[in-house]
This record gives structure tokens, C-alpha cells and sequence, in this order.
């Protein structure tokens, strides 16, 4: 029990276990990461819509509310929702800050450097889109890598070390960054609508879009052409003048067109 042998298995998974772990606690889609410590706006279902202070975790969100609701007659602080629920939601509202504000000019500011980005920004963009392309490459070459390693005649004796080893694969493939869409790159900082269904039928709404990723698309500025949600917008006290950034889910969402000045 004193050679190297048998600590070095051990010493490996424990490691490979941590790693995991750290990357998991830390892994959060990036569009997402976008809403973080904004107050958002949004439905759990058809009669039930919820606002508050998004905070953005690995696996869920919490919305801090000022509301008077109760809860066993304990004032409710914040409502936690779960990575399985949040990956039920349609879509995510951040209404924009008052124009006439410091924070208003910023979003102003963001809006336009978007639809016009500057040298530096095209660059980074494509450095990251270069990185995005070679994903698959790293995934399979880590895959090779981890394989070889976990067949090893002394690793293979530790117990769930194939187990383990698997798992380290999947969150490290899964640390970087969704792989590169050439059409939804193509229309990045675009004025574009997407489709989304409703029980009545399919509507378009548009907006620039601003990102992507593998489970969001991130719209701003949009144009709302849902009834309904307009509706639930004035009861929350929004005007008709406001804007709003969108995060569609692309369960519930596409790109469809591209649209003209």
C-alpha cells in the first residue's frame, strides 16, 4: 500500500473528481451570464409571471423580489428556479434602463457600438470564433487522451475510474464555448425576427441580435407582437415607449428572417 502504484490511481481520480467539480460549479451559459444582476421579467407559465434581480448560478437562477408575497406567512425574499425548470422557460425580459439616465446612455452606447462595431471588437470576435472552430478537434483529442489514461493497468484497478474519467471529459469538453454558427454569426449585430409558436399560431418578433449560444438567442431592442405579453408588460408597470432585451430560449425559438433598416 506504500508504492506509487496504488497512490497514484487514487491521487489521479481524486484530482479528476475536484477538477469536475470546480468546472461544474463554475460552468454558466454565457447569454445567460448577460441577465446576471439585472431585474428581469418573466413567465412560468401562461398566468403566472414573476420579476425580480436575476443571480445566475451553474445549476439555476434566483430572482430576488421586492413583492409582499408570503409564504407560510414569512415575507417571500426570492423565488430559486431549478436547471430543469429553467430550461422550460420561452424567454427571459430585461427591461432597458431610462434613456435620460447614466445607465440609459450606456445601453445606448452598447446598442450602437453593436450595430457598428470597431476594429477591436471584430478582431476578438474573430480570434473567439477561431478557438469556437477548433472545439470538436479538442474534444476528441481530450477524449483519446482521458481513454488512454483511464485503460491504464493501475488506474483500471481503481474502482468507478472509468466512471470518473468520463465525467472529467464531459465537463472540461463542456467548458468551452459553444461551437461557431456561420449563419447565426453572419447576422450578429442585424436587425432579424424570430419565429416562436403559440396556441394560436406562429408569431415574429424582431430585434438585433446581439449573441448566441447552444441554448439561447439573445435579442435587443425587440419589438414585441405577443397580445398577451404586452398585457403582462403595463402590469408590471412598464410603459409602451420601453425597450427590452430578449434571451429566447432556442427550444421555443428560431431565427427566421433578416430584416431590412
Amino acid at each position: 500500500m506504500d508504492t506509487l502504484a496504488f497512490w497514484l490511481p487514487l491521487i489521479l481520480l481524486f484530482l479528476s473528481a475536484l477538477i469536475g467539480a470546480v468546472i461544474k460549479r463554475r460552468s454558466c451559459d454565457h447569454c445567460l451570464k448577460k441577465f446576471d444582476g439585472n431585474r428581469i421579467l418573466l413567465p412560468l407559465h401562461s398566468k403566472e409571471w414573476i420579476c425580480g434581480q436575476l443571480e445566475v448560478f451553474a445549476q439555476g437562477i434566483e430572482l430576488k423580489m421586492n413583492e409582499t408575497q408570503k409564504v407560510n406567512d414569512t415575507p417571500l425574499r426570492s423565488r430559486i428556479i431549478h436547471s430543469s425548470e429553467v430550461e422550460k422557460l420561452s424567454y427571459l425580459i430585461r427591461q432597458a434602463p431610462d434613456p435620460d439616465t447614466r445607465l440609459g446612455l450606456q445601453w445606448k452606447k452598447e446598442r450602437e457600438r453593436l450595430l457598428h462595431p470597431p476594429i477591436q471588437d471584430r478582431i476578438k470576435r474573430s480570434v473567439l470564433n477561431s478557438y469556437n472552430m477548433l472545439r470538436d478537434s479538442f474534444g476528441q483529442a481530450l477524449k483519446a487522451i482521458i481513454g488512454t489514461m483511464s485503460k491504464d493497468t493501475r488506474l483500471g484497478k481503481a474502482k468507478d475510474s472509468d466512471k470518473r474519467f468520463h465525467e472529467l471529459q464531459s465537463n472540461l469538453t463542456g467548458m468551452v464555448p459553444n461551437a461557431w454558427e456561420p449563419i447565426l454569426e453572419k447576422y450578429r449585430g442585424k436587425l432579424v425576427a424570430i419565429e416562436r409558436e403559440l396556441e394560436s399560431g406562429k408569431i415574429s418578433e424582431s430585434g438585433i441580435l446581439e449573441d448566441y449560444s447552444n441554448k439561447y438567442l439573445l435579442l435587443r431592442d425587440v419589438q414585441f407582437s405577443e397580445p398577451a405579453l404586452k398585457e403582462h408588460l403595463y402590469e408590471l408597470g412598464c410603459t409602451g415607449s420601453c425597450a427590452y432585451d430578449v434571451l429566447y430560449s432556442r427550444n421555443e425559438a428560431v431565427l427566421r428572417y433578416s430584416l431590412g433598416k
